[in-house]
């Protein structure tokens, strides 16, 4: 009897003890809290007008929207990194990137039917049959179009292929309604005020690609790389500015 009584009381304590650590089987929760105890570290904020925490880009708190595009998400006041595009980042959430009119994202081109690469070549696309076309050994990232798949542009854009070629592979470009003119001056004011020529120092006279409609600005490199020479590359249509380099292979 005293030993039954024994087992009794042991099995009380050990529920005693699991009722105590949460009896789920499960450890507590880490991360950042604020003062209402919301997971901040997991996207949760405190929602006045529900009386609990939720996540807003899943359950919206009242008189909010759901966050699912960068406008939403900087009026929201969550903090917009400076890069180009823009991006927005809700805390422990997604991040959204800015569409700038006129600009190619992969999100555009797929939706499209289009066919997204990013290690594509315009100097390749444009000049597929040519015989002794040499094109540099360098990635773009284009929305590719044409082809036997029949891949597509998305509205605003058009393909651009090689001419005289049958089920030939081209790429999307703005139309021509979207064209800003820029002269050689704006182009170099526009790679200094993004950043661009951080890289680099200016060099020559700035060059324009008819076929891209992008001016490229050479740049002696602060940090050389053997065999490669950067440029800024000011693309006239959208304004995007980026450093490209181009490599040489050096075959012995």
């Amino acid at each position: 009897m005293r030993k039954l009584q024994f087992l009794i009381l042991a099995a009380l304590m050990v529920c005693t003890g699991v009722l105590a650590a949460g009896c789920t089987g499960q450890g507590p929760i880490g991360g950042d809290r604020d003062e209402h105890g919301c997971l901040t570290g997991a996207g949760y904020s405190w929602c006045e007008a529900k009386g609990k925490c939720l996540r807003v880009w899943e359950e919206p708190c009242s008189g909010a929207s759901v966050i699912d595009t960068f406008e939403e998400c900087v009026a929201a006041g969550y903090p917009v990194m400076e890069s180009y595009p823009r991006q927005c980042r809700v805390p422990g959430g997604p991040t959204f990137t800015e569409v700038i009119g006129g600009q190619m994202t992969e999100a555009l081109c797929t939706a499209a039917r289009g066919h997204w690469n990013e290690c594509s070549s315009r100097c390749q696309l444009d000049n597929a049959g040519k015989p002794g076309t040499v094109c540099p050994a360098m990635c773009e990232a284009l929305c590719e179009c044409g082809g036997i798949a029949g891949f597509g542009c998305p509205a605003g854009f058009t393909c651009r292929m090689p001419p005289n070629i049958a089920d030939a592979l081209g790429y999307c470009v703005a139309e021509e309604r979207n064209i800003t003119k820029m002269t050689a001056d704006q182009a170099l004011a526009r790679a200094v005020e993004r950043g661009c020529t951080s890289v680099g120092t200016p060099t020559g006279t700035p060059r324009y690609n008819e076929n891209t409609r992008t001016w490229w600005i050479d740049l002696i490199p602060t940090t050389p790389k053997e065999n490669c020479a950067p440029a800024c590359v000011v693309n006239e249509t959208t304004g995007y500015v980026e450093v490209k380099w181009t490599c040489i292979s050096m075959w012995s």
